[in-house]
């Protein structure tokens, strides 16, 4: 009977017992299969495609399919949103040797495993590496192929083995919807009794069937071809029709601001004199109008660094320092050896800044008072001491006063703290850049999450920025100091304010002062 044999006698059942094979709980999913369109196969006739198109969400349709069903349906054949034919982007796939599609630039053969994108600029298809490695990084915005010139923007993403949502076949609109879709290409009515069906090919079929009716006509019109030819034609009509209303609104615009104001191209705008001179301007072809610019935006950026000198100035006067009687400065060591610096014969003690540590659980708060409202923040003194007190002691010496905003991007942060306005400038209250604060507690999470911008590591200035959105992205990278506590709605009048292509605010957001109610580092 074996050793065994009464381990398994059981006097119960166990759960998977119950749930397979007794009157258990049955998932109302198992045993349907998984659906997931391959992708080189077209999303409307569930084929591999042969000359493939794609929409701006990277859904691939073969021409022959997509031109009929967007004409006759209007719609995106996945999603059933609106879709038209000049949405449309012609791919370029490449084969290897052996037939099979490839990155043309790391030979990496696609499979349902590849993260696929294409650039809509010129419509060639790479792996995502390709892309990352040679442009995304290195900014190098031109296509690896053509050389023409994309953003990121006119990356589509063909194909993201993390994401499935628009590859599950009983997802797509023409599937729940129950779209009829034409795959033969033609029919067959009925045949002469005078020939031999039997001996003829489904194509002459289809040619004598078409002789002498008014698609023929057409067809022959149009320049004949098959149903592929007259799709590629269709599509092409479609863009250069767009095109040509894109030009042509510009074109009108152009015509009609006579009407509106003087001649643009006088004469005399040839003329390259001097300002106050009576002689040709023989220093270069340079319009004296560009050089003044030039000029003027000089002074401007040096009236600006002017007044920053002098607003940090005042930060002394909040700044405690101590002679460290362990230290000196090493003046009489140094000039000892030096054949450049001057005599010293005193080592003098070593002046430092005073840094205080809060209690555990202290925290400091702020009213950024601007010309859109009040934001109330939080600061963590208790975990960030060494950036509050840089933040708050530049509060106090009124160095954000009247400062704006300078870079705002809708579901990400809005950057501030810049006196210059340029992004570049600022100052900290310990002689240069500061070293990172970084702690595992305070992430990037929420929105109202207050930061640090910074070039790099451990280059912490003034500048600081306020999350819109949650940022995983710069966990451990900039360093969080603060939360928004209330003004929310502030925030969100901030995030609505339009930006150029510079990402800075067409409307003015400025700091008009800050108010400090609790400091715990005093």
């Amino acid at each position: 009977m074996g050793k065994k044999s009464m381990s398994k006698d059981r006097g119960y059942i166990t759960a998977t017992e119950w749930k397979t094979e007794g009157g258990g709980y049955k998932d109302k999913m198992q045993g349907v299969p998984f659906r997931r369109l391959p992708f080189n196969c077209c999303a409307v006739s569930f084929l591999p495609f042969e000359d493939p198109v794609c929409t701006a969400d990277g859904t691939v349709m073969d021409i022959m399919h997509a031109v009929p069903y967007v004409q006759t349906h209007g719609k995106h054949p996945v999603t059933g949103e609106p879709l038209q034919l000049r949405d449309l982007t012609k791919l370029n796939f490449h084969k290897n040797s052996e037939g099979e599609y490839e990155c043309p630039v790391l030979n990496k053969v696609f499979t349902d495993s590849t993260h696929i994108v294409a650039v809509k600029t010129s419509g060639n298809v790479y792996c995502y590496q390709a892309i990352d490695e040679l442009c995304i990084k290195p900014k190098n915005w031109k296509d690896l192929i053509t050389d023409e010139k994309f953003t990121r923007k006119d990356l589509i993403t063909i194909q993201d083995p993390l994401n499935l949502e628009g590859r599950m076949l009983d997802k797509f609109e023409h599937v729940k919807k129950g779209h009829e879709i034409d795959t033969r290409g033609g029919g067959v009515g009925d045949a002469d009794d005078n020939l031999n069906s039997r001996a003829m090919s489904a194509d002459v079929k289809r040619v004598l069937e078409k002789l002498g009716t008014e698609d023929a006509a057409a067809a022959l019109k149009s320049g004949g071809g098959g149903r592929r030819a007259e799709a590629e034609r269709i599509l092409a009509e479609a863009k250069h029709k767009s095109d040509a209303d894109a030009k042509g609104d510009s074109q009108a615009t152009v015509d009609k601001s006579h009407l509106l104001k003087a001649p643009t191209n006088h004469p005399l705008d040839n003329v390259t004199f001097k300002p106050g001179s009576h002689t040709w301007n023989t220093d270069g072809p340079e319009d004296w109008r560009v050089t003044h610019a030039k000029a003027a935006d000089g002074e401007q950026m040096k009236k600006r660094e002017a007044e920053m000198r002098e607003r940090f100035k005042a930060v002394g006067s909040y700044i405690s320092y101590r002679t460290n009687s362990m230290r000196t400065t090493g003046a009489g060591s140094t000039s000892f050896t030096s054949t450049v610096m001057g005599s010293a014969t005193v080592n003098e003690r070593v002046e430092e800044v005073v840094k205080r540590n809060p209690p555990k659980g202290k925290k400091g708060y702020v009213q950024l008072r601007t010309n859109l409202g009040d934001i109330n923040i939080e600061l963590h003194c208790d975990v960030a001491p060494r950036t509050c007190e840089n933040f708050i002691v530049l509060c106090k010496a009124g160095y954000y006063d009247g400062v704006e905003f300078h870079r705002s991007i809708k579901n990400f942060m809005i950057q501030g703290g810049d006196p210059t306005g340029t992004g570049r400038g600022g100052q900290s209250i310990w002689g240069g850049k500061f070293p990172d604060e970084i702690r595992d507690n305070l992430k990037h999470t929420n929105r109202g999450v207050m930061s640090m911008a910074n070039s790099g590591p451990n280059t912490n200035a003034s500048q600081f920025f306020f999350t819109y959105v949650k940022c995983p992205h710069l966990n451990g990278k900039n360093t969080v100091f603060g939360k928004v506590i209330d003004g929310f709605t502030v925030l969100d009048m901030m995030e609505k304010t339009p930006g150029d292509e510079a990402d800075r605010p067409l409307a003015e957001i400025r700091i008009n002062r800050v108010t400090i109610h609790a400091n715990p580092l005093a």
